[in-house]
Formats: C-alpha cells, sequence, structure tokens
C-alpha cells in the first residue's frame, strides 16, 4: 500500500466508523452529538461531519517520571528526553524530522501523525507521561530580511502540527499530557545541562522541559552567581561586543548587496541588544548593592530579587559566556570548567587569545595573569 493510499485509508476508515455509530445508535437509541458543516464549491454541496472522539482513561502520569520533548529546526530533528520522577536524567533519543520540509501539505500532515505516532509509543515503552512547550506564536522571518533559507524552513515548520497530533495520540493511549511556560528553556539548557551531560543544546533544553514538567525550579550554580558578580569580566564582554559593532558597521557600509547589508543590519541590531541588556545589568548591580547597604526594611526584597530577576541573570549569561568563553556556539564543554573550577579567566583567554579593541583599554578592564 502506497503512503497515499494510506491517507484516504484513514479517512475511509473514519467515515465508516462514523456511519457504523450511526447505525448501532439508531438500533438502541444511545445517540451521540455531532456536527455537519456545509460547503458549497464549485456548484456543489459538500458536508463536513465531525463529533467529539471517546478518550481513553488517564493510566501512565508523570508518577513514574516524564518524556521532555522539544522539536528543533537546526537540525530539524524533534528531542525526547526520559527523566525520572526525582527530576534525574535516564537517557534520551531524537527523531529526525527532515522528510517534513519535503513534498505537498498533506504529506506533510500524514508524515507528522507517523511522528506524533512514533513519539507517544517512545512516551508508552518508557511509562511516562510527556512534557511539551506551551508555544503559541512562531517567528516566520519577514521579506528582505537577508534570511531566506531560515524563513523558509520556519515557515514549513509546523510545530504546532506535530504536538498537536502529539497530544491527541497520547490521549487516546492514555498517557497524560503536561504543557509548560516555554521561558528560557533553551538558555538554561545549554549554559546548565548541555555542559554538564556533554548533551547538545537542543536535547538539554528538552530535558529543563521535562523537569519543569515536573514541577523543578532552576536555580544558577554557585560559581554562576559568582561571575555575575565579577563586573570586571562584564565589562571585558562590553568591550568584546562595542568592537564588533564597530566592525558591523564597517562591514555594512561596505557591502553593496542588499540582502547581505539586511542580514547583516539584523546581526547589529541583536547585537546592539545585547550590549544594552549588559549595560543595563552593571548599572542595576550598582544599584542593587547600594540598595543592600542600607537597613530602612530588612524585610524587603532584594532589587535583583525574584523570578524576574533570575531570567535575567540568565540571558546575561547566556551574553557573557557565548562572546567570551565559547569559540562555538555548538559545543559548550568548556562551561564544565567554569561551574566546576570557578575558571572563566582561563577558558575566556583560551576562546579568545586576541583580546578586542585597541589593547590597553581592555587589558585594564580585565586583566589575565
Amino acid at each position: 500500500m502506497s503512503k497515499g493510499d494510506a491517507v484516504g485509508k484513514r479517512k475511509t476508515d473514519k467515515w465508516v466508523g462514523f456511519i457504523s455509530g450511526l447505525e448501532q445508535a439508531a438500533k438502541t437509541g444511545d445517540w451521540f452529538p455531532y456536527t455537519v458543516r456545509l460547503k458549497l464549491r464549485n456548484g456543489k454541496v459538500y458536508a463536513q461531519f465531525s463529533k467529539e472522539e471517546k478518550l481513553s482513561e488517564v493510566s501512565i502520569t508523570k508518577d513514574n517520571g516524564v518524556t521532555g520533548i522539544d522539536i528543533n529546526a537546526y537540525p530539524f530533528h524533534l528531542a525526547l528526553v526520559h527523566t525520572a520522577k526525582d527530576g534525574n536524567l535516564e537517557k534520551y533519543e531524537r527523531i529526525n524530522l527532515d522528510k517534513l520540509l519535503e513534498g505537498s501539505s498533506e504529506r506533510r500532515q500524514y508524515l507528522s501523525w507517523q511522528v506524533a505516532h512514533q513519539a507517544v509509543e517512545i512516551a508508552k515503552r518508557e511509562r511516562k507521561a510527556i512534557v511539551v512547550e506551551n508555544l503559541e506564536n512562531l517567528p516566520k522571518g519577514k521579506r528582505g530580511d537577508g534570511l531566506p533559507k531560515l524563513r523558509q524552513k520556519l515557515q514549513k515548520w509546523i510545530y504546532k502540527g506535530v504536538m498537536q497530533k502529539i497530544e491527541i495520540v497520547a490521549k487516546r493511549n492514555g498517557i497524560q499530557v503536561i504543557k509548560v511556560n516555554p521561558a528560557y528553556t533553551s538558555i538554561i539548557g545549554k549554559l546548565k545541562y548541555a555542559p554538564l551531560y556533554n548533551m547538545d543544546k537542543n536535547t538539554a533544553g528538552a530535558y529543563v522541559i521535562a523537569r519543569r514538567g515536573l514541577g523543578f525550579k532552576e536555580r544558577l550554580p554557585k560559581n554562576y552567581k559568582e561571575l555575575l558578580e565579577d563586573t570586571e569580566f562584564i565589562s571585558y564582554t562590553i568591550a568584546k561586543i562595542e568592537d564588533k559593532i564597530a566592525n558591523l558597521k564597517q562591514e555594512i557600509r561596505e557591502e553593496k548587496n542588499e540582502y547581505k547589508r539586511n542580514r547583516l543590519k539584523s546581526v547589529l541590531w541583536k547585537t546592539r541588544k545585547k550590549l544594552d541588556l549588559l549595560l543595563r545589568y552593571l548599572r542595576e548591580s550598582g544599584e542593587s548593592e547600594l540598595a543592600a547597604q542600607q537597613t530602612v526594611n530588612r524585610q524587603m526584597e532584594r532589587v535583583r530579587g525574584g523570578a524576574q530577576a533570575l531570567q535575567k541573570s540568565w540571558q546575561v549569561l547566556s551574553v557573557a559566556l557565548a562572546l567570551s568563553c565559547l569559540e562555538s556556539l555548538r559545543d559548550f564543554s568548556p562551561l564544565k570548567r567554569v561551574i566546576f573550577a570557578r575558571d572563566w579567566a582561563g577558558v575566556a583567554k583560551r576562546a579568545s587569545p586576541s583580546l578586542p579593541g585597541q589593547g590597553t583599554t581592555v587589558l585594564n578592564l580585565y586583566s589575565f595573569v
């Protein structure tokens, strides 16, 4: 049977099942609600029938742990991370999604259902609940932004469709589905768990999703907290960003291709946002230290306390470590030295032996002696 025939068979099975249900209801009097929608197309009237599906009782819950699922564009795959009830990592695997970028819309829909069944079968095998991100909007890109390949992939990236199908198939199989806030799962994953477990950032993000589904909150490692208090290191990163901005401006002036220039402008805009983030952080850190010295009301929260401040701390770490300590944004193993040995100075020197800017200015900001 071809895949096209399989799609047709699925539709036929649904129709046969619906008619069979009506015949049974006529005999027993046990009727069920259904909806009929009429559409006029090319002079013909088409009827679309729909009814509420009876789902199995939930038999697989987070009491045996969870499987965190995340979908990623580069490479295009589904990451599944199996996590114990206590939040500890057990194992992880992935499902390749490259085929979803090919063929017609109908074919992609068919393949999406296959992926959903495969993911649910894995969770069912492990006897674990499923945790996914509660994501409402996805970036689609804009014309003329200089990123045609990324835009094309994201436009075909049917994230919601895959996740909706996983949820439907999971409920049919009696598996609990938990949706969590997606905020900072990728950042926390790549900074905290990618270096610890030598995994890629996408799998690490799925692990954070799984732990969040179990109710765990991610704390900053002790040495990350100390790094954030090292204003000289933050200043050194700021100098590197300013040097990068100057280089980008020069490239934009020299670039003649409109689309390449737009791409560079987009990179420049993002780089300036990173600079603003670090500058605000330094300013607020100074204000926080001043406020901490005041003893008017010891019951008040610290200026930098709370969930919002923790999120900003992860953002600052992401910028500072990516620009100062990592040669590649795919290899996060150098951060292990930062987490365990507090050696961000040595890691930064190894990642960037030649200091940016005018030399003495940056050397005064941070010394690697």
